[in-house]
């Protein structure tokens, strides 16, 4: 039986995270539960059944296994245990399993940033406003990331390391990945920036203006790479009847293919502009 598997505890995060080895064959595990670390040390045996788990999973394997071991034998214990509760709670949240390479991408930016902020210095993130428009359900778990780290090393956290978890999170559901989030992300601000430029009026990052356009760019965006643009049977009337909108709107392309290397169809363009119009609209302008 599984629960009467012996394992033996290899190195011991904190009193909820703990590495440990089969006895009888190899095979490591990581398991995080409450208070499952307490009383135990590095070399115990211990039943399965004697822990009280509420998530398991494999440390990495392939590839990137020696950068994960490599990082667990350079990061303190205790950031590696706090940040694998982090994973578990993300994962519980979504009831869905994460890239397992988010264990080395997000332990490594927690060390770093818990140094940075003990040093007294904070990194800003010029993409706070779009990050928490575009991955709303990332950034309030991200959010809960944060209020464990600050609990955990009596540590202000600043709100831009909010968005930058959020990333991590968003990259590890998403097969695109951590770069692709951050590149789509610059992508729509600066998108958003010409937008405001060319209207000549800056968008607040509250406003139901600002996260209709922050959104219909991320689909916008999916749709080009994608090849999935739709036909557009107002597209004639959309260029005679909203030309300055258009005009933006083919602005906007060029930055989209210039940046993606993709082809915006004028279809595409003419969705951009009809929206732009309803903007233009409710802002009265």
């Amino acid at each position: 039986m599984a629960e009467s598997e012996k394992f033996v505890i290899r190195k011991i995060f904190n009193n909820n995270v703990i590495l440990a080895e089969k006895a009888s064959a190899e095979g490591e595990l990581i398991f995080v539960g409450k208070g499952i670390g307490f009383s135990h040390k590095a070399g115990d045996q211990v039943l399965k059944s004697e822990l009280k788990i509420d998530k398991e999973f494999a440390p990495i394997v392939g590839e990137k296994r020696e950068n994960y071991i490599q990082l667990l034998e350079e990061v303190d214990s205790k950031v590696i245990g706090v940040t694998e509760e982090i994973i578990a709670m993300v994962s519980s949240e979504l009831e869905e399993d994460l890239n397992q390479h988010i264990r080395i991408g997000l332990t490594d930016h927690i060390a770093f940033s818990l140094k940075r902020i003990k040093d007294g210095i904070e990194v800003a993130n010029p993409f706070l406003a779009e990050t928490r428009t575009l991955y709303n359900e990332e950034y309030r778990l991200a959010e809960k990331a944060v209020e464990m780290l600050s609990e955990r090393f009596e540590l202000e956290i600043p709100e831009s390391e909010i968005g930058f978890i959020t990333f991590h999170i968003h990259g590890a559901r998403n097969e695109k990945g951590l770069s692709k989030t951050l590149k789509n992300t610059t992508v729509i601000k600066e998108l958003v920036t010409e937008v405001e430029n060319e209207l000549g009026q800056k968008l607040s990052y509250e406003s139901l203006n600002y996260a209709r356009l922050v959104n219909h760019l991320r689909f916008a965006l999916e749709r080009i790479e994608t090849d999935a643009s739709n036909p557009n049977p107002l597209l004639e009337n959309i260029k005679e009847n909203f030309s300055f909108s258009f005009e933006i709107a083919e602005k906007l392309a060029e930055i989209i293919e210039e940046k993606f290397n993709s082809k915006v169809p004028e279809a595409e363009k003419g969705y951009l502009a009809l929206h732009l119009q309803r903007l233009k609209r409710d802002l009265k302008l």
